[in-house]
Protein backbone atom coordinates (compact mmCIF):
# COMPACT_ATOMS: atom_id res chain seq x y z
CA UNK A 1 0.00 0.00 0.00
CA UNK A 2 1.22 3.75 -0.94
CA UNK A 3 1.44 6.00 1.96
CA UNK A 4 -1.02 8.52 2.00
CA UNK A 5 0.23 12.26 1.56
CA UNK A 6 -0.21 14.69 4.53
CA UNK A 7 -2.96 16.77 3.07
CA UNK A 8 -4.55 13.52 2.48
CA UNK A 9 -4.01 12.59 6.22
CA UNK A 10 -5.30 16.28 7.29
CA UNK A 11 -8.44 16.08 5.03
CA UNK A 12 -9.56 12.95 6.63
CA UNK A 13 -9.05 14.13 9.76
CA UNK A 14 -10.42 16.86 9.66
CA UNK A 15 -13.51 15.24 7.95
CA UNK A 16 -14.02 12.83 10.75
CA UNK A 17 -13.61 15.26 13.47
CA UNK A 18 -16.21 17.45 12.03
CA UNK A 19 -18.67 14.29 11.62
CA UNK A 20 -18.00 13.18 15.35
CA UNK A 21 -17.19 16.04 17.41
CA UNK A 22 -20.74 17.92 17.94
CA UNK A 23 -22.31 14.33 19.16
CA UNK A 24 -19.52 13.28 21.30
CA UNK A 25 -19.25 16.75 22.86
CA UNK A 26 -23.20 17.09 23.04
CA UNK A 27 -22.93 13.51 24.75
CA UNK A 28 -20.70 14.69 27.86
CA UNK A 29 -22.55 17.53 28.08
CA UNK A 30 -25.70 15.44 28.64
CA UNK A 31 -23.86 13.43 31.27
CA UNK A 32 -21.65 16.15 33.15
CA UNK A 33 -23.91 19.59 32.46
CA UNK A 34 -27.64 18.33 32.02
CA UNK A 35 -29.49 20.84 34.11
CA UNK A 36 -26.84 23.89 32.46
CA UNK A 37 -25.58 24.96 36.01
CA UNK A 38 -22.35 24.22 34.83
CA UNK A 39 -20.04 24.34 32.16
CA UNK A 40 -16.94 24.68 30.18
CA UNK A 41 -17.28 28.36 30.48
CA UNK A 42 -18.31 28.20 34.11
CA UNK A 43 -15.18 26.32 35.15
CA UNK A 44 -11.87 27.63 36.88
CA UNK A 45 -8.41 27.39 35.60
CA UNK A 46 -7.96 24.94 38.17
CA UNK A 47 -10.93 22.69 37.15
CA UNK A 48 -9.91 22.89 33.40
CA UNK A 49 -6.17 21.61 33.94
CA UNK A 50 -7.40 19.06 36.38
CA UNK A 51 -9.76 18.17 33.60
CA UNK A 52 -7.09 17.81 31.07
CA UNK A 53 -4.62 16.02 33.08
CA UNK A 54 -7.86 13.67 33.34
CA UNK A 55 -7.78 13.29 29.94
CA UNK A 56 -3.92 12.99 29.21
CA UNK A 57 -4.07 10.24 31.76
CA UNK A 58 -6.82 8.51 29.94
CA UNK A 59 -5.05 8.69 26.64
CA UNK A 60 -1.80 7.31 27.96
CA UNK A 61 -3.84 4.58 29.38
CA UNK A 62 -4.99 4.04 25.57
CA UNK A 63 -1.21 4.67 24.16
CA UNK A 64 0.06 1.96 26.65
CA UNK A 65 -2.80 -0.89 25.53
CA UNK A 66 -2.01 0.37 21.68
CA UNK A 67 1.41 -0.03 22.57
CA UNK A 68 0.93 -3.87 24.19
CA UNK A 69 -1.40 -4.74 21.56
CA UNK A 70 1.37 -4.21 18.70
CA UNK A 71 3.93 -5.75 20.71
CA UNK A 72 1.85 -9.11 21.49
CA UNK A 73 1.23 -8.70 17.73
CA UNK A 74 4.82 -8.62 16.78
CA UNK A 75 5.64 -11.60 19.32
CA UNK A 76 3.33 -13.92 17.18
CA UNK A 77 4.12 -12.97 14.25
CA UNK A 78 8.24 -13.34 14.65
CA UNK A 79 7.10 -16.69 16.43
CA UNK A 80 5.42 -17.46 13.05
CA UNK A 81 8.30 -16.51 10.80
CA UNK A 82 10.43 -18.07 13.21
CA UNK A 83 9.04 -21.26 13.59
CA UNK A 84 11.59 -24.25 12.95
CA UNK A 85 10.48 -26.41 10.44
CA UNK A 86 9.72 -29.85 11.19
Amino acid sequence: MKPMPDPEIRDIAIAKFSAEFRSKFDAGTREHNADGTRGLARMSTHQLIHSIREEVYDLYAYVQALELNLLAAEAAADMTQNKPEQ
